[in-house]
């Protein structure tokens, strides 16, 4: 198979790029070609060096219609797209040329798939949450969609356990950028709880982001005055993260880290960007899974703060985190591993090629009109987003300074009134002088 396979990101790299890059790993060992569109950079890098080849743009729709132009020259049987502006590339490209179009959806949005379901060949969700979020929002694409979770790579292993020891480690991995803010919180809490501060912990702290400058010297400061450590590895490569995980006695991340970390042989707190779900146990694992391990929920609205404290205290025994130490691992060599997750998805790959798509007759330009009306619409969507959001905020603001005045309103009528009373008593005790003389 020849596969085009677009990525739209922000960040430099996070559990995206690892998912694709796992994806090419595969598909090229098999033997096929695979063409990524991306951004330029290291990931873009990564992707040469495994074989793959690479189309760089920055997605502008100025640039995106030099590679629209590109890309439909070539012979792709199959566009596996991600969301947002990639998948409108995706989109335009696999109408234009006649192809399968595969879309796989990581996370609780639904990239406006109400506008194009009836393109999508098959719709791929890396959990049964985000799964049933998809249904719920568009129930057409209900019949294409099958549920892959994410996988692990095999250089993610346990090693003997670490010796006994006064002291702990505890390793927090995550992107620390505005759409983390609620991991980042999560974590602050733990550092916050009097009951966590008064444990023998060193932290160890994996990625980088722009709130990392932030979140460093909101972490220091809740580890003042404790017996606790910091120490920022930053953003770590994924042949350096096992080494890393293997001198913690526990994790703390979401998604794909979570997962890293119960590879490796660590009893694992799943923290994602939408939820907390806690210490990943054999009672709680499959819950915990179907949200991809943070990935779907209410952020801070169904949070408690003292949760993850909770979860920390429980592992201070080394009992438990032996026992939760080989739960862990065996769970991923049987549910969470690259082959299988890979393999997977190679099998959709194939079986959508196989049934093939319809042609439609289309003028030349069909392609860049598509796209410009699917990014038309996307950005319409984030404009509505914003502006209702804004408004939102306004009228917070608003209803805030009339409690404020409300309440000045309220002091200046007690001071009167306080004012009154004061004068009044003043006079009296000026007629009892007078009177005493």
């Amino acid at each position: 198979m020849n596969i085009l396979l677009p990525v739209f990101f922000h960040s430099a790299m996070g559990g995206l790029h690892r998912h694709i890059l796992s994806s090419v790993k595969v598909l090229i060992r098999e033997e096929h070609e695979v063409t990524v569109v991306c951004k330029p950079g290291p990931f873009a890098e990564e992707i040469e060096a495994l074989g793959g080849q690479v189309i760089r743009t920055d997605y502008s729709n100025e640039d995106i219609k030099r590679v629209i132009d590109e890309v439909r020259t070539q012979p792709f049987d199959v566009v596996y797209a991600h969301p947002f502006d990639s998948r409108q590339l995706g989109i335009a490209v696999a109408e234009a040329n006649a192809i399968p179009f595969v879309l796989v959806i990581h996370g609780m949005y639904v990239d406006e798939i109400e506008q194009y379901h009836s393109s999508v060949t098959r719709v791929v969700a890396v959990s049964e949450q985000i799964a049933t979020h998809l249904t719920d929002h568009c129930p057409a694409v209900e019949s294409k969609l099958i549920v892959i979770p994410n996988g692990v790579d095999a250089a993610f292993i346990p090693m003997e356990a670490r010796p006994s020891s006064e002291r702990v480690t505890g390793l927090f991995t995550s992107r620390l950028d505005a759409d983390k803010l609620f991991i980042l919180d999560v974590f602050l809490d733990a550092l916050e709880d009097e009951r966590v501060q008064r444990l023998p912990i060193d932290w160890l702290i994996v990625g980088d982001g722009t709130q990392r400058e932030k979140y460093a010297s909101r972490y220091e400061e809740a580890l003042e005055g404790t017996d606790q450590t910091i120490k920022w590895l930053g953003w770590l490569d994924q042949s350096d993260l096992p080494d890393a995980m293997h001198r913690a006695d526990f994790v703390i991340g979401p998604g794909r880290s979570a997962l890293e970390g119960m590879a490796v042989g660590k009893p694992t707190i799943a923290v994602g960007s939408k939820s907390y779900q806690g210490l990943v146990t054999p009672s709680t694992w499959t819950d915990i899974a179907s949200t991809n391990f943070g990935g779907i929920g209410t952020k801070y609205d169904g949070y408690t703060s003292g949760q993850i404290g909770d979860a920390i205290l429980e592992l201070m025994d080394e009992a438990t985190r032996r026992e939760l130490a080989r739960f862990s691992s065996a769970l991923v060599d049987e549910h969470f591993r690259d082959e299988q997750s890979q393999q997977r998805l190679l099998d959709v790959l194939e079986q959508v090629v196989k049934e093939g798509t319809s042609e439609m007759d289309l003028i030349e330009c069909y392609p860049f009109i598509r796209y410009d009306q699917l990014h038309a619409r996307r950005s319409n969507r984030i404009c509505t987003w914003k502006l209702t959001d804004r408004e939102q905020r306004l009228e917070a603001m608003r209803d805030e300074l009339e409690a404020t005045k409300q309440k000045l309103e309220q002091l200046r009528s007690t001071n009167e009134e306080q004012s009154s009373e004061i004068n009044r008593l003043r006079i009296k005790l000026q007629r009892w002088s007078d009177e005493s003389k």
